[in-house]
């Protein structure tokens, strides 16, 4: 249980400082392109501090890892709060992102083996996502919504002190792991084109819910009914394989973005939201199954995994900004889902060439 509350409360403050920087960074001068920067310099960090402590977990053990990622992540998520230009706002984001990167998949892989379910550890997650975004929304003042993020990142840094320690098979995992990453390719390509599609949506989709008529309570309560969705459906797909639950997440994944482009007001993105929280909770669960079912590099297949979206997050949001400067808000959302449906084929083909070369898929295998 002491996992999953370490999983609420960071699921919570992350979403705290995800759901209003795009309109803080316009409060401080950001073009469009630049609030798609400043997004990508958060995941920049991300991407580099996921692989890297993912690794560093499976040759050197897991607890010190995960407090010391949960005390520097308080620590500087505080510190935005002197955000008050461009400059400053991308530069604190990227160290939130680089201190935020550390915990996440020393936490999965020691849920692994503790022997406990990943969809009920991810649906905490997802439950933390709905309670920050509902907090932002009711919050709506920028330092007093940095302060509760960080105040909930040292809460679970405390709660990481309860946690017993688990025998840990330490593995040797080469500084780039080709082989680790070749075998899961069929994965790990779609999966980055989807999030890819994603984040474009996500970094512009505040300002695409103000433009729909939507005030800072509503776009919390938008965010938040995504992420409920998703508390509910996660805590049901263990006893799923992860080729069905992958796949299907793509493919609503594909129809939710296309939805988006054609609503009229904010209101008809609530049935969107459940959709996508459908979509989001096969395709996350599906991965997490695949990934520690198959490897022995656990908490290092987790973090290239949480590498990917962190890197998604940087070409998501870049192609988000420029998208919508020159297509508008709505060119985003039928990008994500053309990106999407390539990723779906590419998966197709990538499985179909495994079995024409004989190779055997495992049994939680895509």
């Amino acid at each position: 249980m002491d996992a999953n509350t370490i999983q609420l409360f960071t699921y919570a403050a992350v979403v705290l400082g995800i759901v209003f920087i795009p309109l803080l960074a316009v409060d401080v001068g950001a073009s469009y392109f630049e609030v798609g920067l400043i997004v990508a310099a958060y995941n920049l960090t991300l991407f580099l501090s996921s692989y890297t402590f993912g690794r560093a977990s499976d040759i050197y053990g897991r607890r010190l890892l995960l407090r010391l990622g949960l005390l520097i992540s308080a620590f500087s998520f505080f510190l935005q709060i002197f955000a008050d230009s461009i400059l400053s706002l991308m530069l604190l984001r990227a160290l939130v992102g680089f201190c935020i990167g550390i915990y996440p998949p020393v936490l999965t892989a020691y849920v692994y083996e503790r022997k406990k379910s990943l969809g009920k550890f991810s649906a905490y997650g997802s439950l933390g996502w709905a309670l920050g975004s509902f907090l932002a929304g009711v919050i709506a003042l920028y330092d007093q919504i940095f302060i509760a993020g960080s105040g909930m990142l040292f809460l679970a840094f405390l709660v990481s002190l309860r946690l017993p320690d688990t025998r840990t098979k330490r593995v040797y995992v080469p500084l780039f792991p080709t082989r680790l990453i070749w075998e899961n390719l069929l994965l790990y390509l779609p999966f980055l084109l989807r999030h890819t599609g994603a984040l474009a949506v996500w970094a512009i989709f505040p300002l695409f819910l103000m433009n729909l008529g939507a005030d800072r309570f509503w776009i919390g309560i938008i965010y938040s009914i995504n992420s409920l969705t998703q508390f509910f459906i996660m805590r049901k797909l263990d006893r799923f394989d992860g080729v069905s639950l992958f796949r299907a997440g793509i493919v609503l994944s594909a129809l939710a973005f296309f939805s988006f482009g054609v609503v009229q007001n904010y209101y008809q993105t609530i049935p969107i939201q459940i959709v996508i929280g459908v979509s989001w909770s096969c395709i996350y669960v599906g991965s997490l199954l695949f990934l520690t079912g198959r490897n022995m590099e656990r908490a290092t297949s987790i973090g290239i995994l949480n590498s990917i979206m962190a890197f998604s997050g940087i070409l998501g949001p870049i192609f988000g900004g420029i998208i919508s400067e020159f297509l508008g808000l709505r060119g985003v959302m039928f990008f994500a889902a053309l990106l999407t449906l390539i990723g779906f084929g590419i998966n197709s083909l990538l499985r179909k060439n495994v079995r024409l070369r004989g190779g055997a898929l495992p049994e939680r295998g895509l």
